[in-house]
Parts: structure tokens; sequence; C-alpha cells
């Protein structure tokens, strides 16, 4: 697995201060040749809640639930957390191993007492000791968040200062934008209080369930499962990856399940006080949202599209703001809101934007990934970019499309049928333009584009 080094300086290991009450400080890492910033203080008015929160993501972000074929032993290539900082907003996110399973933890200002200091977004130091502090948390003795090290001074065995290199799993990346490429399409399909999703949850095979879909749904006695598939229903595959929540949803004000309209991914969603924990599941545990092209004919648009101008424009409005709409936008920079849209999914692959589901609207963040290399991370992007290079393409008609592309000797042909652009390749034969669009397709599409 490809990997893209970073390296992080720490003051410290994140731990919890026994002062006068357990304060969680969360050791954040920065460049090793800059200070590290400190964004966040303040103390949560739940908790349990709060630890139990983190402690899913730190279960998501260790866990693996798929293994490929003939692999004898595989190194769970784990990535500390993603926190950001902004719009009043304090977040965790991150991904399991095979980057099936996304999860993220979303404080608001109603969910704490104290400032946010500062502006930013880091990777920080998650632990086995921490988690092991998080399990001791009680809501009599209360919870202090600091992100950063400045205000306290954490040792270990006398090191003031650790430096650590972290590796982001090309996967990783490449998974932050498609999962929310994935959510920007998602519905409410189900809704389910605390006790019915409970009960719904314990009902749900404790052994992996990977090669046989279920499917939810709701019926007279609450929610049910069924291998049939139902139109009303949302598609689930390995129900394991749902037991991080099991342990926060007797005390949560519900769940919301939401799907995209194809049923390739679901988000599952539980509120509280303040708090809200998002969990992303893609259609198998062997399609990581990695492996995804849904944000490709946006990649293909904007990464073309007179050297980003339209990129630069809605990238210069980002100013961790809590929510960004497309609308509003669109009133600013007088951009029409489709270009809008294909650039918040562009700024997505470089973590410049995530989306929440629940509020229907992207976030800004900032994650250390270079715009520049987003064609060797998407294959068949740079794959569509050399057909058009050599002129591979030929447009037959327009409208509807109706195109000729040579590729490998071959010549494959692309129609627009009933609002659907096909491909004879080989691709669209086993995918069925379920993973994303072809490179004769996409590259099709992008020159009917280029000449209307």
């Amino acid at each position: 697995m490809a990997e893209i080094p970073h390296v992080y300086r720490y003051r410290g290991v994140s731990t919890v201060a026994a002062r006068d009450r357990p304060h969680l400080a969360l050791v954040t890492g920065s460049p090793a040749d800059a200070p590290p910033p400190y964004f966040f203080e303040g103390r949560v008015r739940q908790p349990r809640r709060v630890a139990d929160a983190l402690t899913a993501v730190h279960l998501i972000v260790g866990a693996r639930f798929f293994t490929p074929a003939n692999t004898v032993a595989m190194r769970i290539a784990q990535s500390d957390p993603v926190v950001t900082s902004g719009g009043g907003m304090l977040r965790f996110e991150g991904f399991s191993a095979c980057c099936s399973t996304y999860i993220r933890v979303d404080l608001g200002p109603e969910g704490y007492e104290g400032e946010v200091i500062g502006k930013g977004s880091t990777n920080v130091d998650f632990n086995a000791p921490m988690r092991a502090a998080l399990a001791g948390v009680r809501d009599d003795h209360g919870l202090g968040l600091s992100v950063g090290a400045d205000e306290f001074s954490v040792t270990t065995r006398g090191a003031a200062i650790t430096e650590r290199k972290v590796a982001l799993p090309e996967r990783w990346i490449r998974g932050m934008l498609e999962v929310q490429a994935f959510q920007s399409a998602m519905v409410p399909r189900l809704r389910a209080p605390a006790v019915e999703a409970l009960r719904f949850l314990r009902s749900l095979p404790r052994a992996s369930t990977s090669r046989t879909p279920m499917w939810v749904a709701r019926g007279p006695s609450g929610l049910f499962t069924t291998t049939r598939e139902l139109d009303d229903g949302v598609r689930l595959t390995d129900s394991t990856r749902l037991r991080a929540l099991e342990a926060l949803i007797p005390f949560s004000e519900g769940l919301t399940v939401y799907a995209d309209p194809a049923n390739q991914a679901s988000a599952w969603v539980l509120d509280f006080r303040g708090l809200r924990v998002t969990l992303a599941l893609s259609a198998e545990t062997w399609r990581g949202f990695s492996g995804e092209g849904q944000s490709l004919h946006a990649l293909m648009r904007l990464t073309n599209d007179g050297n980003g101008a339209v990129l630069n424009q809605v990238r210069a409005q980002l100013n961790w703001q809590r929510l960004l709409r497309a609308d509003e936008l669109s009133a600013t920079t007088g951009l029409a809101s489709d270009r809008i849209v294909d650039a918040l999914r562009v700024l997505g692959a470089t973590g410049l934007v995530g989306y929440d589901v629940a509020e229907q609207g992207h976030f800004h963040r900032v994650l250390p990934f270079d715009l520049s290399a987003i064609d060797d991370r998407h294959p068949r992007l740079a794959a569509a970019k050399d057909l058009l290079a050599h002129q591979a393409v030929r447009i037959e008609s327009g409208a509807p499309l109706v195109a000729a592309v040579k590729s490998d000797g071959v010549e494959h042909r692309v129609r627009d049928v009933d609002g659907r652009v096909r491909c004879t390749c080989p691709w669209f034969a086993k995918h069925g333009g379920d993973r994303g669009p072809c490179k004769h397709v996409l590259a099709a599409v992008a020159l009917q584009e280029a000449h209307a």
C-alpha cells in the first residue's frame, strides 16, 4: 500500500492529567519545522459520552474489516485521527484500515464550556494508554479537552519533545474524497429512538456478514433486517462495523440512517446535546471508499478548467466555516451552483473540506494533501487525460452523446442511453457504472463538454 510520509513533532504523549479533576490532553502533531498549534481548551458537558465517542473513533481507526484473499498476515496501517477546530466545532475523524468505514465525532458549542482558541486541523496522538484513560472517565469527575500542549507540561520518562513520523495511507487519502462525495448525495431513510435502535443493533449477528448483504427496513415492530432487496430499505453488509456505536446508542436522542439513491453507501448518525457521531459504511467491506470514483467527473472538469480558476475562486472563500452551502457561495462568487458543488468535491480531494450529512453541507478543514498529486491518486482520471492527449476520442453525436474511444488497440463505444452514459469496455460490463465512470466515459464526456 502506497503511503505519503509526513514528519510530525509532539511535545509529549496524549494522556489524562490528574489534577483536581481528570483532564484529557490531546497532544497534536504539527510539521517538524513549525511550533505545535494550540486550537482548543474547554470542559465538555457530557464527559462520559464524549469519552465513549472518542473511544469509538479509536476502535474504528484501529480496525480492519476486510483482508485481501491469499494474504497470510497484513499490518494494520493505523493513522492518527484528524482533529479540526473551526466555526465553533471540534471534529475528530478517521478511517478503518480497509477504508470501508469512516467515523467522525462532532462536538458543538452546546457540548462544551470554554472557547476555541484557534482554528486549524492536525493529527492527534491517540494511543493505547489514551483508550485506557478514556474508559475511566466519569460524569461526576468532569472532563476538560485541550488540543495542543502549550498549557500542559506532559512528558514521557523525562522526554519533553517527541518526534514521530506519520505515514498516511494512499487509500486513506483517496477515501477522504469519496466518502464526502457519497454523503453529499444521501438522504434520510430510517429513524429510530434510542431504545429501538439499541434493540435492533443487539439483534444483529455477532459474526461478520460480509458475504450476505442485508436490507434494513422498518416494520410494525421497528427496524428489522432481511436478505430480500427492499425499495425503501438500506443495504448493509458486515453489521459488525456498527458495533462501535453500541455503547453510545442508549444515551443518544435517536438514530438516523442515511443512504444514497443507489444504496452504494450508508451513514448511521447518533445525536446528543451538542454532540454527534457519524459512521459511514461502504457497500461492501472489500469496496473501500478509496476505490470508488463518484467524483471523477468533477475532478475532470475542474482540473482542466482554466488552470483551476473556478477551484481557486471557491478556495478563496474558505475560512474555517462550520457549514459551506453552494447557494451562499454562488451568491458571493457569482459562479453557478453546480460549479460550486464540483469545486467543493475537488477541494475534498485535497483535504480542504468534509461533508456533514446531518447538516447537509460541507465544512472547512485542512489536511496535508497535495492537489498536484490528484492524477496519481486516481488512475482512471490520469488514463482519461491520456486518451484526450492522444486524440483517442471521436465524438459522433453530442446530443445524446455517442462516441468512439480507441484504447489498447480496441475501439470502445460510449453512448448516452436514457440519461446514463454506457460503455462497451470490460470495466463497465463488470461494474455497470456503480463505481464511477470508466476512463472511456470520463474522456468522452469531458470532450463533449469542452465542445458544448
